[in-house]
């Protein structure tokens, strides 16, 4: 978002483009081939992940950025632990004999973060809650209801 001094100074490279914060990642991701989410800390889920894989792109991430994600590893997304690592599996990933199946990510995605699959685990929740207390029945708690066409539009 707010790249530091050495991260701008890499744009003095003619190869390289620092944006910081832009406003819609997707024109971004759109003319990727692999991307990459390097991240050493990650608490919940990286929606800049999330934005890929539904845009049907590889991507190879930390276990700390993956640890949040419902896909499975090796199917949906690819995770490396160190640079040498990364670098190999991004360079596979390059590689266009390596068939990777592109129309996985999208499912996962929009199957198990979507508004409606959201819903679904809080409905859960308050179930057993409810179960376990007595106090409340579902009818006073009332469902929620999300609009589930947000999620559509990423792709």
């Amino acid at each position: 978002m707010n790249p530091t001094s050495a991260v701008q100074a890499l744009a003095n490279d003619r190869s390289t483009v620092v944006t910081g914060r832009v406003e819609d990642v997707r024109p971004y991701l759109r003319h990727a081939r692999v991307v990459v989410a390097p991240l050493r800390i990650a608490r919940g889920i990286q929606n800049k992940v999330l934005e890929a894989m539904a845009m049907a792109k590889p991507v190879v991430a930390t276990s700390e950025a993956a640890a949040a994600l419902c896909g499975r590893p090796g199917v949906e997304y690819a995770v490396a632990a160190d640079a040498a690592e990364f670098a190999a599996t991004v360079c596979e990933l390059l590689d266009s004999r390596v068939a990777r199946n592109g129309k996985a990510r999208p499912r996962a995605v929009l199957c198990d973060y979507t508004w409606a699959a959201s819903q679904r685990g809080l409905d859960g929740l308050l179930e057993q809650v409810t179960d376990a207390t007595s106090v409340t029945t579902p009818e006073r708690i009332g469902r929620v209801s999300y609009d589930c066409q947000s999620v559509e539009q990423l792709t």
